[in-house]
């Protein structure tokens, strides 16, 4: 969406006056009155919401937290995807629930800055940024990622910071038909009644003519048909 060839100026009002030589105002304006525009010097470039182009810029290592800051301050565009994990504080293992551990936010990909297409005319000033090196190149040609592989890459972002019983409820869902794999009726299908707060599944296995409840199974002991 192109940007208008001027700006609004919020909090200005028709009582509003300038007057003396002190150019002094009168403060008898309200907050969403409206004056008019005021013209620009320069043209406003269209940024698309959906850049159909991501650049991996490479940065030093542990300087991913440092660069994104820089690039928050300075009002450049970039994404540096995160996963977050929750640790236990006795085991220093993942967490059953985010409650019970420590949080903790790391690079999904270290020393990688995704940078949108519309953003490469300012790649000399980014490169200034302490900590930024250059755009990945392979040979003469830089790769990226298009759309669909940052749709692909956001979807495993968000599952990589799931806590473990969220990631079991998320492989299946009630009504689903699964095939056990272990134990007593291994072989056998089944219907998934329900999930608890721990992953663990409650089925409805078909043998014989009425079926049979198996309850406190894991998303290991089945496989999705």
């Amino acid at each position: 969406m192109a940007a208008a060839q001027g700006r609004r100026l919020a909090g200005v009002g028709s009582g509003a006056s300038i007057t003396g030589r002190g150019r002094r105002m009168n403060m008898l304006y309200k907050i969403g009155d409206h004056v008019g525009y005021v013209p620009v010097d320069c043209d406003f470039a269209s940024v698309p919401a959906d850049p159909d182009r991501w650049y991996p810029l490479c940065v030093f290592s542990g300087c991913d937290a440092k660069v994104m800051k820089a690039f928050a301050e300075r009002g450049f565009n970039g994404w540096s995807p995160t996963v977050t994990s929750f640790v236990s504080r006795t085991t220093g293992r993942d967490a059953r629930k985010p409650h019970l551990g420590r949080r903790i936010v790391r690079p999904f990909l270290p020393g990688w800055i995704l940078l949108p297409d519309f953003e490469l005319p300012k790649l000399g000033l980014i490169r200034n940024i302490p900590g930024v090196d250059d755009l990945l190149r392979m040979d003469w040609c830089r790769p990226y990622f298009n759309r669909t592989e940052i749709s692909i890459l956001r979807d495993i972002v968000a599952a990589e910071s799931l806590a473990p019983s969220q990631r079991k409820r998320a492989q299946v869902e009630i009504g689903q038909r699964v095939r056990i794999a272990e134990g007593a009726f291994s072989g056998f299908n089944a219907l998934i009644e329900a999930v608890d707060s721990k992953g663990r599944l409650n089925v409805y296995v078909e043998a014989g003519e009425r079926g049979v409840k198996v309850s406190n199974l894991t998303d290991t002991q089945i496989e999705v048909i």
